[in-house]
């Protein structure tokens, strides 16, 4: 995942659009030390002057870009989600996608998630979770990032696993990402458990019960 290069559109509330080249590289730095913070801090612990400091900017030039610190993480959820779309469409295209075999499919449905879980954006998702009951629905994006995920293995696999008619298969895809992503979710709030993505053991043991409920050969 490529941080160095932040895309979000120019019409998110309370972010300032930015049209000079000058001016953006300010504003990608930002929210570049913002990504990086939320990794340790929450965003109410994280101080503008710090995110200046950063940036070896001013207080000033932060809200000559940003409204106030909840248009700056509109901004932050909304790089995050931009990058972890680019690597989803990287890795799980359609054309990808029906070049593999199935337990490559669900291995790779496993790895991506994990990834994308463990990335610099860990923090933003975080922070995005942990607000899910607020209004706005800071995970919202999230969500539908991943109706498009399951909407490629849908397409791709519904006719692939032999011991299950095609709706049936559908659902079960759609209940393994389920899985996959509560699981990941839980470990992203609460990081103390046996299995974890400090190592290999959470994926491995995702992979094992996938293969399993699709009735695909053990790894």
């Amino acid at each position: 995942m490529d941080l160095s290069t932040i895309d979000i559109d120019e019409d998110i509330p309370g972010v300032r659009p930015a049209r000079q080249q000058r001016s953006m590289l300010i504003r990608d730095a930002y929210i570049q030390a913002g990504i990086d913070m939320l990794n340790t801090q929450r965003l109410a612990e994280i101080k503008v002057a710090d995110l200046a400091q950063a940036c070896n900017g001013s207080v000033g030039s932060f809200y000559t870009r940003f409204e106030d610190k909840e248009a700056y993480f509109r901004a932050l959820r909304a790089a995050a989600i931009a990058l972890s779309n680019a690597e989803a469409r990287r890795r799980i295209n359609l054309d990808r996608l029906y070049e593999m075999t199935p337990p490559q499919a669900m291995d790779e449905m496993v790895d991506l998630m994990a990834d994308l879980f463990t990335a610099p954006i860990r923090g933003v998702l975080r922070e995005s979770l942990l607000r899910i009951l607020e209004p706005d629905d800071p995970w919202a994006p999230m969500r539908d990032s991943a109706r498009d995920i399951m909407r490629n293995y849908r397409r791709a696999f519904a006719t692939e696993f032999p011991g299950f008619d095609e709706e049936q298969t559908k659902q079960r895809l759609s209940f393994c990402f389920q899985l996959v992503v509560g699981t990941l979710q839980n470990d992203l709030v609460n990081d103390y458990h046996i299995f974890s993505t400090k190592d290999a053991s959470l994926r491995d043991g995702l992979k094992e019960v996938l293969r399993s409920y699709m009735n695909l050969p053990p790894r």
